[in-house]
């Protein structure tokens, strides 16, 4: 044997192993000043070609103790290893795809040994955990610097165990195994991130990321569709039912009186492993609803101890409280793990008369709600053997939300107090299968299935009676089946695809105590899809300017129960010039059918009323004498005749990195140009005005809205037709008469409209410095919308909906300072 000392000096046989022996023994008392030095990044320059040279480089710069068999020191074809990486990072990319693995004890030596090559098994293994761990830091690294690329992730234990299965590597935003999309803009964040930031929920983590639009439906914004005030995964602002969220690669049951978002406000944070994020359309990968993009949260799945935690926080101004305690128990031995853990979280409410801009209105009324929630997950692996692993893992969660608010409307204060109380139950379950079938070909079989119950109680306390219960219930199952390997092997690598089908059905119900049934849908979905990823240009044939030459392509065919079939394909391309920079870039199309809640609507309604009583109550001007005092049909709900969105999605951008001396730079950006058509919403209205105000628009200038939207002088016919679509009874108010309306607006109707165009640009800088004194750490991630456009119909013009009520920002960003120090970390965020 030989160890490799932190001299990094000569091999010196028996005499330096015996004296590393005795520094091993010793470094147990001191494990936790090795758990510190584990977490820590270093910057290494290791392209030393023989096994001994480069284990000697790697303990002179990370001044750890190397030990390996002594007649392996002369080995050839270890990877480079350039860069800031963690302990296990460095030498898991230096021995990937060679006959060796590496290993740290508990006392902070790395061992080196030869791979047992009895099936090959080992060795993919120890392959598959290099590149899993290679990509998770350098994207990671991207976003939050070096000290968000932590290869420990926490507790977690990623280290080679003896007799341990093959770890199942699984990236967003591709089905093939090992490969990772890199010709797509994507983020990721790792457990430590998500303990840096402060945040102690989920959604309270995903409104921090400038690529998030935070309006829509969330627990803050009391939305009509919203009613448990649930939150949602908002990407480019597209809209909730835009953004795919997964659960460990797995669909979830919607929330919502229209069932068009998952609520991660009911995943625990405390359970969370890593989020990836794909901000890129992934209808080819996913489906239809994949349009903005993919958010996969990835729950802990290896644990070995008891971790408890508590949680507590406030803010500046007002009484806003809230508390998060978890505790969490593992267990892993040689062929498996299992893992449970409980979350209970508690938050006050925010009053109006806590913040300037809204104080002096009617008390009670809450900016944001209080919430209560409880979460259990359980989750085990197990390998039956060294080729067949199985998997399963339970989610349970439940929240009662609370809000008070004073009602005011028409301008004219009512005073009534309203109470609502929404109570959310999910549960989430899932189970699947990796087979090992022969080379590095892999057969994965998954089942889920997931269930969301909402309750809301909307309560009058003015007199103490009640007003009104909802009820949504929303059921999913899916199956998937897939394949994945290697089918050629090219100079610049093993070309790989994956091929595979998916089948789920879905069923949604809203209803209240008053209405009855409202909404009501069932959809099965069927697809086969299929990728390959080409690397044309490798490290074994690298040209001067291309070291990197890399295609990725996929489709997928859908059959909805419906709306029909439809087939996306997806093709991305990866350039890498130098191993500084990289260009990529990437062109997609998806076909996403409404969301079964506006499917299978029943809401189509009216309300007759006087438009003089409009103009007073919300200070309008008329936009003709001849209509200030008409009766006015005003039409909202869900059109009877929806079809599905398309879209068109393109990306591209670049990734730098450059280090000098003790520095480490990063810089990336991503252009991004979505385009919709049919696009489901409600007619854009100029300047973003009053839905009511539209008549008096439209009057003078009709051609600003799509043909038959206003109708103004309708025959008899026109109302009757009206009349007789509706679900329920015209609602008509100061005793009009529903058939002498002079007008007739479809503005509040939820139907396919012509496009939505939406450009920017994702950028992200950050930097490290490594000092005597500490580590610096400087970042700043920001996205700036230059078009965010809404077009009514092919004849009318596009509205600029940036910058105004309900609709994103044209510029949000996130800086970021931090310092550590051997075992502190402080970070600042201003947003």
């Amino acid at each position: 044997m030989i160890v490799t000392p932190m001299s990094g000096g000569k091999h010196i046989r028996r005499q330096v192993f015996a004296l590393g022996c005795i520094v091993a023994a010793w470094s147990i008392f001191v494990s936790h000043a090795w758990a510190q030095a584990l977490d820590r990044q270093y910057d290494l320059h290791i392209d030393e070609e023989t096994l001994g040279a480069a284990l000697g480089a790697l303990a002179l710069q990370t001044d750890m103790l190397v030990l390996y068999p002594y007649e392996l020191a002369d080995t050839t074809g270890m990877n480079p290893v350039i860069g800031r990486f963690t302990i296990s990072e460095s030498y898991q990319m230096l021995l990937r795809g060679t006959d060796f693995t590496g290993g740290l004890t508990k006392s902070g030596v790395i061992t080196i040994s030869r791979i047992e090559l009895s099936d090959g098994r080992d060795q993919e293994k120890a392959m598959q955990r290099g590149l899993r761990n290679r990509l998770l830091s350098s994207v990671s690294a991207l976003l939050f610097g070096a000290a968000g690329a932590s290869g420990a992730y926490g507790q977690d234990t990623d280290e080679t165990k003896e007799g341990e299965g093959v770890d199942e590597v699984v990236v967003t935003g591709s089905n093939i195994r090992g490969v990772a999309p890199e010709s797509s803009p994507s983020l990721t964040f790792d457990r430590q991130d998500i303990l840096d930031s402060g945040v102690s929920t989920a959604q309270e983590f995903i409104q921090t990321l400038p690529q998030n639009f935070g309006g829509g439906s969330n627990e803050d914004f009391r939305s009509g569709n919203n009613d448990t005030f649930g939150s949602s995964v908002n990407l480019r602002g597209l809209g909730s039912g835009s953004t795919l969220v997964l659960l460990d690669g797995r669909r979830l049951a919607p929330s919502s009186q229209i069932g068009d978002f998952v609520d991660i406000s009911l995943i625990p944070a405390s359970a969370i492993e890593r989020v990836e994020i794909l901000t890129d359309g992934a209808s080819s990968i996913y489906g239809g609803d994949a349009v903005a993009g993919v958010t996969n949260f990835i729950l802990r799945d290896d644990f070995d101890g008891i971790e408890a935690s508590f949680k507590v926080g406030t803010v500046t101004q007002g009484s806003l409280a809230e508390y998060r305690t978890n505790l969490t128990g593992g267990k892993s031995w040689g062929s498996g793990n299992a893992l449970i853990t409980y979350e209970y979280f508690n938050r006050e409410s925010l009053s109006a008369n806590d913040r300037n801009f809204s104080r002096g209105v009617l008390l009670p009324n809450d900016l944001v709600p209080s919430q209560e929630r409880h979460s259990v997950l359980a989750s085990a692996t197990q390998n039956v053997t060294e080729k067949l692993a199985l998997t399963g893992d339970f989610l349970f969660s439940q929240r009662e939300a609370r809000s008070d608010f004073t009602q005011n409307s028409g301008g004219v204060v009512q005073g009534k107090v309203f109470r609502d109380v929404p109570t959310s139950t999910s549960y989430s379950a899932g189970v699947g299968m990796s087979w090992n079938a022969f080379s590095d070909w892999f057969i994965d079989l998954s089942g889920s299935y997931g269930k969301l119950d909402n309750e809301d109680q909307f309560d009058r306390i003015t007199d103490g009676l009640p007003t009104l219960r909802r009820n949504t219930t929303s059921e999913l199952w899916s199956a998937d089946a897939k394949a994945s390997g290697t089918v050629l092997e090219l100079p610049g690598g093993n070309v790989k695809i994956a091929i595979g089908g998916h089948y789920r059905q879905e069923e949604f119900t809203f209803s209240t105590d008053s209405s009855g049934v409202l909404r009501d849908g069932e959809r099965e979905v069927s697809a086969f899809f299929g990728e390959i990823f080409i690397p044309v240009i490798g490290p074994d044939n690298a040209l001067p300017g291309i070291q990197r030459l890399e295609i990725n392509a996929s489709g997928r065919v859908e059959d909805y129960s419906d709306f029909g079939s439809t087939s996306n394909p997806k093709v991305g391309i990866l350039w890498a010039p130098s191993d500084q920079l990289q260009l990529r870039g990437s062109y997609s199309t998806s076909f996403n059918p409404p969301a079964l809640g506006l499917a299978g609507a029943l809401d189509f309604g009216a309300v007759a009323v006087p438009t003089s009583f409009i103009n007073a109550a919300l200070g309008l001007t008329p936009g003709d004498p001849s209509i200030a005092d008409v009766v006015m049909l005003n039409v909202a709900g869900t059109s009877k005749n929806l079809e599905a969105e398309t879209s068109r999605a393109f990306t591209a951008g670049f990734d730098y990195q450059y280090e000098w001396g003790r520095n480490y730079l990063t810089f990336s950006s991503t252009y991004f140009d979505i385009e919709f058509e049919d696009r489901l919403g409600r007619a854009p209205v100029p300047d973003n005005r009053n839905v009511f105000d539209a008549p008096n628009i439209a009057f003078n200038n009709p051609e600003l809205f799509p043909v038959g939207t206003i109708i103004f002088g309708p025959t008899q016919t026109q109302i009757n037709d009206v009349l007789q679509s509706l679900d329920f009874p015209v609602s008509a108010f100061f005793g009009v008469d529903p058939l002498n309306a002079q007008i007739i607006s479809f503005v509040g109707v939820t139907r396919n409209l012509s496009r939505t165009e939406v450009r920017g640009l994702d950028f992200d800088v950050d930097f490290a410095h490594e000092s005597d004194f500490g580590q610096l750490l400087l970042g700043l991630n920001a996205t700036y919308l230059t078009d965010f456009n809404q077009q009514g119909a092919v004849t009318t013009p596009l509205v600029d909906q940036l910058n105004t009520l309900h609709n994103p920002i044209d510029i949000r960003l996130r800086g970021r300072v931090g310092f550590v120090r051997d075992g502190t970390k402080v970070n600042l965020f201003v947003n």
